[in-house]
């Protein structure tokens, strides 16, 4: 399909001559409309190394399209720098989502399109050694996102989550550059509401991660409709020779993309089927 965008934002620095930015961005297409009211605070509590970031948002989505998901967020982070290449970020999440349109078998219509109430504590650690981030040559980029949703944070359905990224960039030539990453994500249920919510759930698919699939419709189906349904587990390997074409503002690649979602772990596989 064709879903053009419009984004509009506007940011205010060095709000009250102290370096803070407040910043509200907005993004509206035929299949997603978005709002995010962003507070940035540097050198928290007079420490340079400290940045607290605040965040609220409000979205109504259909990037999945097995569904329309209307989210009010808000989090709260902050972020530790350890050195130029290490750091490490705590983080905050309460969020509300609810769904509609759901394309999916109708007896389970009732269950899984419940308003859901997530309360998230998450840890992350980056650590970011390429020349470039924008445009890497060499270099390697690793980051290990753990994150888990109790009762006493208000969640319905608790559940732990893990993301592993690790990707190397080699520098072959003056202008030849192979590129690796792999990924790995694990979501479990731990209590409260039966099944991860389908919101919460992995997909996978599109530009950024799997091209052999449209966006985020890699991994298990619905079996009546054949609308992706998301999974628990995630793996992706990803090889890239890129290369210019036309100066430097055009470039060229060749990939190979392998992995997918899975519905469970040991559902997780090599084989080629």
């Amino acid at each position: 399909g064709f879903a053009p965008r419009i984004a509009v934002g506007v940011t205010r620095i060095n709000l009250f001559g102290l370096g803070q930015t407040l910043g509200l961005q907005t993004a509206a297409s035929t299949i997603d409309q978005r709002a995010a009211l962003t507070y940035f605070i540097p050198q928290f509590v007079s420490n340079e190394k400290l940045s607290l970031t605040t965040t609220a948002l409000i979205e109504n989505s259909n990037d999945v399209r097995t569904y329309t998901a209307h989210r009010r967020e808000g989090s709260i982070q902050l972020a530790q720098r350890l050195s130029r290449a290490y750091t490490l970020e705590y983080r905050l999440v309460f969020r509300n989502v609810s769904l509609s349109n759901l394309k999916i078998e109708p007896l389970l219509v009732p269950l899984l399109s419940q308003p859901e109430t997530v309360g998230l504590g998450s840890f992350s650690f980056i650590e970011d050694k390429r020349d470039d981030p924008s445009d890497a040559h060499h270099g390697i980029f690793t980051s290990v996102d753990l994150s888990y949703a109790p009762g006493f944070l208000g969640s319905q359905t608790h559940f732990a989550r893990g993301l592993f990224r690790n990707s190397t960039y080699h520098l072959f030539r003056r202008d030849l550059v192979f590129a690796r990453s792999n990924q790995f994500g694990l979501i479990s249920r731990t209590g409260g509401r039966p099944g991860i919510p389908l919101a919460e759930r992995i997909y996978s698919g599109g530009s950024t991660s799997l091209r052999a699939f449209p966006d985020f419709q890699a991994g298990p189906r619905d079996p009546t409709t054949g609308f992706p349904i998301g999974g628990n587990v995630l793996f992706t390997n990803t090889f890239e020779l890129r290369f210019p074409l036309f100066g430097d503002n055009v470039g060229g690649v060749l990939f190979h993309d392998a992995g997918n979602v899975y519905s469970s772990l040991n559902k997780f596989s090599f084989r080629f089927r």
